[in-house]
């Protein structure tokens, strides 16, 4: 039997299905491929893949819970951190399995994820913004203004660890992912956007506010970006990357403040 994992590989271009002829049988495997183009393209025909993700990403500002009383004393001096959702059973299965190539393409919508600081840009991370009943995906560059609800989410590219934290105009630092600690967490390769468990309120910080993804295939720890002067930080610094660990890359994505 041929493994189905192999097989989303293949059609991702991850892997040369000629590699397996000799294991699995050239008819055999060009017929299971053929079975599953279909399977994607009876299922993207059923659920639009721009409303399907749109609808998903809706959710989890539905279910968001609010922050106790301690979460908000803790979030006094910096946008709140609002714990959110989880992707339900089903939208699971459907985002994992059923579209691997339709999310490839709308990742790689232009202006809407993250730009690379250095390095080949093969990871990124995206923002969403609360905007009504509506998931809105920003732009790269897009103006936001004090209180607005801001879910992130990354894609690992190739890398296995990684930190995700933001710079404000105030030059204030905080740490997204991992929560606790500065050394780089493992990154989730699931084939799609991974959320992160919370999402973001921010406050009234001047100016910008900078998300810095920083990914590696090595663990890491970015501890010295606390050591930075809040007087050197400005949105040319962080995209020159000099503050990067070895052996990193950066992808950044900047909001304007209203």
């Amino acid at each position: 039997m041929i493994p189905q994992l192999l097989l989303e590989e293949i059609l991702l271009d991850e892997k040369n299905e000629k590699d397996y002829y000799d294991k699995y049988g050239k008819e055999a495997i060009q017929s299971e491929l053929a079975k599953l183009r279909k399977s994607n393209e009876e299922i993207l025909a059923a659920y639009p893949i721009d409303a399907m993700h749109s609808k998903i990403m809706q959710k989890g500002f539905e279910q968001k819970n609010q922050p106790d009383a301690s979460e908000k004393k803790d979030a006094a001096s910096k946008g709140q951190r609002l714990s959110v959702w989880k992707y339900c059973a089903a939208a699971i299965l459907l985002l994992a399995f059923a579209l691997p190539l339709a999310m490839r393409n709308t990742t790689g919508t232009a202006g809407a994820g993250s730009i690379h600081i250095k390095g080949n840009a093969h990871h990124q991370i995206r923002l969403y913004r609360q905007s009504g009943n509506d998931a809105q995906l920003l732009k790269n560059g897009e103006s936001a203004s004090e209180n607005d609800l801001i879910q992130i989410t990354y894609t690992p590219g190739i890398y296995s660890y990684g930190v995700i934290f933001s710079v404000d105009g105030n030059g204030n630092v905080t740490r997204h992912f991992p929560e606790n600690s500065w050394t780089a967490a493992k990154l989730e390769k699931t084939g799609e956007e991974v959320p992160l468990s919370f999402s973001y309120s921010l406050d009234n910080a001047p100016d910008y506010e900078c998300f810095i993804f920083v990914a590696s295939e090595k663990e890491f720890n970015l501890s010295e970006i606390e050591k930075i002067s809040k007087d050197k930080y400005s949105i040319s610094f962080l995209k020159k990357g000099s503050y990067l660990p070895k052996d990193c890359d950066g992808s950044i994505f900047i909001l304007k403040k209203k």
